[in-house]
């Protein structure tokens, strides 16, 4: 049992050793005529456990007590010469103290990714339930009908490239899943530091209201940020 337990030991430190992370963090400005301004953190890292194979966690939070923590991994299903066929398992929970609700999102799409752009087509499934999260549900939990969800992005150069630019048309983003008929449009770009380091930023339009129910207007956000990926 000790040689058993010895060996499982080594084989997860050598898997630890060879795998590959990245860490990212972004502060976000976001204005809408229905909510206001808010301000907000976001952490996210990545692991590379295999090479088809990585996980994600990331945590939002904003200046108006709201919260999202996000679960997701990818699956390479198929690689070709033009690019991969892939599916992202994601699950999405955020909280709201304010209005005393919680919302649990949980997504499966698959998507087709090359050199310069990605595209990715799923469904959704969403339930919103009251804080503390009742045994026997009640009248205040509502399950919405399933979403289709979709994300069209492509960027100038090669991810490669030490600077790039972008564009991404989409119904959710990192902490946010829309309905179908509400999108977001934005541009990208990044540009190379050196030493594994990159940063980023974005800036969009986006659909206003609150828990996924639109107004008339769109509100507008904007990031910036760091990502870094270590050397092995």
């Amino acid at each position: 049992m000790k040689k058993l337990l010895f060996t499982l030991s080594l084989l997860l430190v050598t898997f630890v050793a060879r795998a590959q992370w990245t860490l990212q963090t972004y502060a976000e400005y976001d204005y809408t005529r229905t909510s206001g301004s808010s301000s907000s953190l976001a952490v996210k890292a990545d692991y590379q456990m295999f090479e088809n194979f990585n996980v994600g966690l990331g945590y939002q939070g904003t200046t108006m007590n709201r919260h999202a923590i996000n679960l997701q991994y990818q699956i390479d299903l198929l690689k070709a010469k033009s690019g991969t066929l892939y599916l992202e398992n994601r699950y999405l929970y955020r909280l709201f103290p304010n209005y005393n609700l919680q919302e649990f999102n949980a997504l499966l799409d698959l998507g087709w990714r090359n050199r310069h752009f990605n595209f990715q087509l799923g469904l959704c499934n969403r339930y919103t339930a009251p804080i503390p999260l009742r045994a026997n549900g009640g009248m205040d939990v509502v399950f919405e009908p399933m979403n289709v969800t979709f994300n069209i992005e492509g960027n100038f150069f090669e991810q490669s490239h030490p600077w790039n630019v972008g564009a991404r048309i989409s119904n959710y983003r990192d902490f946010v899943i829309e309905r179908f008929t509400l999108f977001f449009y934005s541009l990208n770009g990044y540009y190379d530091l050196g030493n594994g380091l990159r940063i980023n930023a974005e800036a969009g339009v986006h659909p206003c209201g609150v828990l996924n129910l639109s107004a008339q207007y769109n509100g507008w956000f904007g990031n910036v940020g760091l990502i870094w990926k270590p050397k092995n």
